[in-house]
């Protein structure tokens, strides 16, 4: 029998209008991407789907599995990115009907993320996912639920195509409405004009109320403005530099725990250099980048960076750095010691709305912390960037703001990425860190 699901006029208020009447129909097994901007109510849908209510309807003893965005239970001794290869490796052999998984591809590396999308190819049943990896929308869905403008759609079809007719959409939509204003105009005017003459004739009193009944019936039937998409405003002000400058050096670079990460690694960058440090899980990662920045302290070897450079440091742990009780304000006026009114400018470039930047930072979801830590780091003006997995819960409008930002960026770039689209993108070397050391990858 066909797992079935039927959501009928399900809307849910948290502080404000998340969503309203969603209505959605589904049969047969589906993997489907849930997607939208961060804040909109995606991993609320989500939390709501995991259980029945009169809203909900699930077919009879259907069985789910529920992945939430952050793991917190007594799996301790090891990292992140290893609690969600356990869990999800749980769920999928738990004989689960049916998979609730709320960006399940965050802290993964490459090897482990072609495993979960083998995983989810081969589910029977229905899987919906919250993720933000463009290669994993378009190769492992064939389904994109759409939250946007507190509705939410359903496509029948996988990624590329649901941008392509969204797209499309969108445009369409862009022109019926200028269509239809011009129109509006032309009515209005025509009913100052009829006003004017009725004012001096009462014989055009009928035509005045016909021009007016007219007029009113058109707007009532218009459809709404479509919304500009609220475009990231990422920017640093750089001074010009040297080419020829050194931006960092690291000689010699040895760091041991139970066993040796970095053994006598050597990385030399000049100014206006792009790279990528890749490797798996637990290679030494982040290990270099907080000792490049001066978090962690090496057993040997140095770090230089260039004279006079700002060092911007953006990773993995940053939302530990915020302050739940504090207002967006108040976090940004920390870092960029800036007055009230410039503080909210500064926020709105972040696609930060009044509300949210006069209320305390714990109402924002994790999308919109890792947003706001973004408007943190960049208010630093940094002249090198290094980037520990900066596409973690960011939606997809913000991950492409923030590639199209570092394809143009002049300073120096050292990226911590599993987000292969946005490595290719962006830099012009790859390094791989294996056994301790760096090594130039050639192809």
């Amino acid at each position: 029998m066909a797992i079935t699901l039927q959501i009928t006029a399900l809307s849910k208020t948290f502080n404000d209008l998340l969503f309203e009447n969603i209505n959605i129909s589904l049969a047969g097994a589906a993997k489907i991407g849930l997607i939208g901007d961060n804040g909109c109510g995606k991993s609320t849908l989500l939390t709501m789907l995991a259980s029945s209510t009169e809203n909900i309807t699930w077919s009879r003893d259907t069985q789910i599995g529920y992945l939430p965005q952050e793991i917190n239970d007594e799996i301790d001794s090891v990292s992140g990115g290893e609690k969600k290869i356990i869990k999800l490796a749980q769920l999928f052999y738990g004989g689960y009907d049916v998979l609730l998984l709320d960006e399940p591809d965050n802290h993964l590396d490459i090897e482990h993320r072609e495993w979960f999308s083998q995983m989810v190819h081969d589910f029977a049943g229905i899987v919906i996912i919250i993720s933000h990896d463009r290669k994993f929308l378009r190769e492992s869905t064939d389904h994109i639920w759409h939250m946007e403008d507190k509705k939410l759609r359903s496509y029948d079809y996988g990624y590329e195509k649901f941008r392509e007719i969204y797209e499309s959409e969108k445009e369409a939509r862009m022109h019926l409405w200028q269509t239809q204003e011009k129109e509006r105009k032309r009515l209005a005017d025509f009913v100052t004009r009829m006003r004017a003459k009725a004012g001096a004739n009462d014989k055009f009193a009928s035509q005045l109320s016909n021009a007016i009944h007219r007029y009113d019936k058109y707007v009532a039937e218009m459809i709404d403005k479509p919304k500009p998409d609220k475009a990231l405003n990422l920017n640093i002000k750089l001074s010009d530099q040297s080419k020829k400058k050194s931006a960092i050096h690291v000689k010699d670079l040895s760091k041991s725990y139970d066993h040796k990460v970095l053994d006598k690694l050597n990385l030399h960058l000049f100014c206006g250099e792009k790279i990528a440090i890749m490797a798996p899980n637990g290679s030494g990662k982040s290990t270099l980048l907080n000792i490049m920045v001066g978090k962690l302290k090496q057993d040997s070897g140095t770090v230089h960076i260039g004279a006079d450079l700002r060092l911007g440091f953006y990773n993995q742990q940053h939302l530990e750095a915020l302050d739940e009780n504090a207002t967006l304000i108040e976090e940004i006026q920390k870092t960029k010691g800036t007055f009230y009114y410039d503080a909210i400018g500064y926020l709105k470039r972040f696609k930060f709305d009044e509300n949210q930047i006069k209320s305390p930072v714990k109402f924002l979801s994790g999308g919109q912390k890792s947003r706001l830590q973004l408007a943190k780091f960049f208010s630093l003006n940094p002249d090198i960037l290094i980037l520990d997995e900066p596409t973690n819960h960011l939606d997809l409008k913000t991950v492409l703001a923030l590639e199209n930002f570092l394809k143009n960026y002049t300073g120096t770039l050292i990226l911590v990425s599993h987000d292969l689209e946005l490595v290719h993108n962006t830099v012009s070397k790859i390094y791989d860190l294996k056994s301790g050391q760096l090594s130039l990858r050639t192809s």
